[in-house]
């Protein structure tokens, strides 16, 4: 992947890891839109990297993910590098009164988001680059975060599939594996 000079979306960007491959690859000359659930969390961020461009945006949810790749589409065709980032990790037992809703969200951000998201932008012409961000948990699982552990094993297994189904279409599939 070039480092320098691409046009960078960043789901889940406004803070944590999303944030900080913000600030890095802005360091780095690139231009940068992030999105999220909070807008207090956008601002924020936009606020510390005022190049920073931000879209609302719940990726748990199917019509928002729909709309977020057309207004890319629409307003930032130019976008080259997708970053699945979003995430959440909730410790919990199976055992607990409220573990499936609990569970559902989860998957619904940490694997729906990234599948359909990588189906959308994969028909953007623009797109050169797909980056997935999983964990170590992926490896040796955490038994706290029984489904956080599970879905970005998920990921990690997607990611090398589709590595190889987007070869032929000249786009790079990258995991990022933080510990």
């Amino acid at each position: 992947m070039q480092l320098i000079n691409n046009k960078i979306l960043i789901t889940g960007g406004a803070t944590g890891i999303g944030f900080g491959l913000a600030e890095r690859f802005i360091s780095e000359r690139n231009t940068v839109i992030i999105c999220g659930r909070r807008e207090s969390a956008l601002q924020e961020a936009a606020t510390k990297l005022p190049s920073l461009i931000t879209k609302q945006c719940d990726v748990a949810k199917r019509e928002q993910r729909e709309e977020l790749y057309q207004w890319v589409s629409q307003h930032h065709s130019d976008v080259n590098v997708l970053i699945n980032n979003a995430g959440i990790q909730q410790w919990m037992n199976i055992t607990d009164n409220d573990f499936y809703p609990r569970a559902e969200e989860e998957m619904k951000i940490n694997v729906e988001a990234p599948v359909h998201l990588t189906s959308l932008f994969a028909s953007l012409k623009s797109l050169t680059t797909i980056m997935n961000v999983t964990s170590g948990l992926s490896f040796a699982p955490l038994i706290k975060t029984p489904v956080y552990s599970a879905t970005k094993a998920f990921l990690h297994s997607f990611t090398l599939s589709t590595r190889r189904l987007l070869k032929s279409k000249n786009i790079e599939v990258i995991e990022i594996i933080p510990p």
